[in-house]
């Protein structure tokens, strides 16, 4: 990839968001009105504002933003961002992300991990969708959750779904990212690694249908109902295998003389094979079983990747890869103070995830094109700080500095493998910050 400076970068940015006024029609709510006059906050500043604002309120972040001699009301902001559409900041998303090339890659594959999370908002009893209550006699909480693809390797969110916590169905997200995957331009194959919640033969069968390549950790119980008639097939320490399995929606005896034949419940999704019917689908693809961790936990891996390719070994190290879609997650929330809600309301509530994504991923693309993502001494090997990053990338962007490589350089923590902490789980709420 040829050098690109920061000020490109900053500027494929800014173009990205100037693009989306010139398509009006799709993106204002009133477009023969909205945006026309010159006024003190342009279309650029607004789209910006939740991309980069903080962890304060909205008048202090507005201050931050403009300075005192041309400081606009937190109201004028509200009416400038109830005049844009969040399907705009979903295209400067898509738009956006797009540019970054596929820089890191393993042995020629992207590595695309899917996982979801979720995110807390502010406290709305009246929003059905997103309120849940989860402990009897306590106050409720609201949330909504995100499935995300993540390209490992490059530290990029390359795809996004957002779910009413209530609707939340992360098999059905996973469905939607393979069909919706046009990854051939970007000349680099892509590798899908997900977690346990993505295990279904839907969802298999989605992958393998729209041939793309996937590595997906289940569950033991599922692994060992794949071949039903082998009870102890699973009974050794490490397993590589083979399987094919048959699945039909009808109880029928001929469908039932099918070798390996699962029968999918009237209830559930598949969406190769017709409930009702004699029709069924064949589905191949490998099933490891292999020792991880200090206590030799097993764990169980199905993947269409090919054996000559990808020993065990190396199935095992992909899916420890997929671990840095969790701290994406974490950087991404709190680095990127997407914890830091300025909104009520659901149509801005959008606004800001997909702003903050713009901004995580403008952050990995300029730090990996301006400065080396890992150093290496004779005792540590050190990497970006994120969090520092995206605090010097959000003044880079206000213009206070220039010269953001050198500042992200010198902010490096060392990687110190093997450390493992107990996971600690606490109830979390929004940090509530609205003004409307």
């Amino acid at each position: 990839m040829s050098h690109i400076s920061s000020e490109q970068i900053k500027k494929s940015l800014f173009s990205s968001i100037d693009s989306l006024l010139d398509r009006r029609d799709e993106f204002l709510y009133n477009p023969e009105s909205s945006f026309k006059r010159t006024k003190k906050i342009s279309f650029s500043q607004t789209v910006l504002f939740p991309m980069i604002a903080g962890s304060d309120n909205v008048a202090t972040e507005l201050l931050d933003y403009f300075g005192e001699d041309y400081l606009p009301l937190p109201s004028a902001m509200i009416q400038r961002r109830n005049q844009i559409k969040p399907d705009a900041f979903i295209e400067l998303f898509d738009q956006f992300s797009k540019k970054i090339p596929v820089k890191n890659t393993f042995h020629g594959y992207q590595l695309v991990a899917c996982d979801g999370t979720r995110l807390n908002l502010p406290y709305n009893p009246s929003d059905s969708d997103s309120f849940i209550q989860c402990i009897e006699g306590r106050k409720g909480i609201n949330q909504i959750h995100m499935n995300a693809l993540y390209d490992i390797l490059n530290d990029v969110f390359l795809n996004v779904e957002l779910q009413n916590i209530k609707q939340m169905n992360e098999k059905t997200a996973f469905c939607n990212f393979l069909d919706q995957d046009n990854s051939t331009t970007s000349g680099a194959k892509r590798i899908y690694i997900a977690d346990r919640g993505y295990a279904s033969y839907n969802d298999f069968a989605h992958a393998i249908h729209n041939n793309k390549l996937f590595l997906i950790r289940v569950s033991e119980s599922f692994a060992k109902g794949i071949c039903k008639g082998r009870v102890d097939w699973l009974k050794d320490s490490c397993v590589d295998e083979n399987v094919t399995v048959h699945i039909i929606r009808k109880r029928n005896r001929m469908l039932y003389a099918l070798e390996n034949h699962h029968l999918v419940p009237h209830a559930s999704c598949y969406d190769y094979a017709t409930k009702g019917t004699n029709e069924y689908d064949r589905l191949s693809f490998r099933v490891l079983k292999f020792p991880v961790g200090d206590n030799n936990t097993p764990e169980y891996i199905v993947t269409n990747l090919p054996a000559y390719g990808f020993s065990s070994s190396t199935i095992k190290e992909l899916y420890r890869l997929r671990w840095g879609e969790e701290t994406a997650f974490r950087h991404l929330k709190y680095a990127g103070n997407m914890v830091h809600i300025h909104s009520l309301k659901r149509a801005f509530l959008i606004q800001e995830i997909y702003a903050k994504l713009t901004l995580y991923n403008f952050s990995s693309y300029l730090a990996s094109a301006v400065s080396t993502p890992i150093e290496s001494t004779e005792m540590y090997s050190y990497a970006i700080n994120h969090t520092q990053m995206q605090k010097i990338v959000i003044r880079f962007i206000k213009g206070i500095i220039e010269d953001v490589g050198a500042l992200i350089s010198r902010f490096r923590v060392p990687i110190r493998l093997g450390r493992k902490y107990e996971r600690n789980l606490r109830r979390q709420s929004a940090d509530t910050l609205a003004y409307r």
